[in-house]
């Protein structure tokens, strides 16, 4: 896939890999890359952080859990219409659909012959609060569709584009979705705690100097 937003620094580039209970976001941007895995039997997510060869398990955000502001900004999931438009994408035939919410209206072509989609990944950083989906992921939700692209639109301007570029059915490992062999957990509590050499991950090493 290809996401750009006007409130990003330059496009994304996005692979997801989707496996029965799993799925799998690899992003590349300007700013390096990250992986997030998503499991939904265990309503858990994985973030990896290669560089520093650690994971950290969150649990999964629910509309309940989330603020009174998230919530409005994501307006109503029921704010979603089917229009009967058809286009061809990437060989799959897509439905184009159409959310409007307090973020502006997302037209979103999708397909029902790839399964689920099951969002992007709003892990936030080690520690901080884990963002909002926004609206029409969460209209999105329970429903078996996969979008193929989706533009959101403020005041006739667009502000949002994800695009899939390319589709390929093959078969994946279990191990593709969990946190590599030989990895450390993060854990939060133990950094604060001291107990982390290093500090924060991605900080600059502690010299013992102030």
């Amino acid at each position: 896939m290809k996401m750009t937003s006007s409130a990003k620094d330059g496009p994304q580039t996005l692979d997801m890999s989707m496996k029965e209970g799993f799925l799998r976001t690899d992003i590349q941007s300007q700013k390096g890359s990250m992986a997030a895995i998503i499991d939904f039997k265990n309503h858990q997510m994985i973030m990896l952080m290669a560089q520093q060869r650690m994971y950290m398990v969150r649990p999964l955000p629910t509309q309940q859990q989330a603020t009174p502001q998230a919530q409005a900004s994501q307006g109503s999931p029921q704010d979603i219409t089917q229009t009967g438009t058809k286009e061809t994408i990437l060989g799959y035939e897509c439905t184009k659909w159409v959310h409007t919410g307090p973020q502006g209206t997302s037209e979103i072509w999708v397909t029902d012959q790839l399964g689920t989609f099951g969002g992007l990944p709003h892990g936030g950083g080690p520690g901080g609060p884990q963002s909002a989906p926004q609206g029409w992921e969460s209209a999105l939700q329970g429903r078996n569709f996969f979008p193929m692209r989706v533009v959101t639109s403020v005041g006739g301007k667009e502000k949002f584009r994800l695009e899939v570029t390319s589709v390929e059915k093959t078969s994946l490992p279990d191990s593709y979705f969990a946190a590599p062999d030989g990895w450390r957990k993060f854990d939060l509590g133990a950094m604060m705690g001291g107990a982390m050499p290093g500090g924060f991950p991605g900080g600059r090493p502690s010299d013992g100097s102030n």
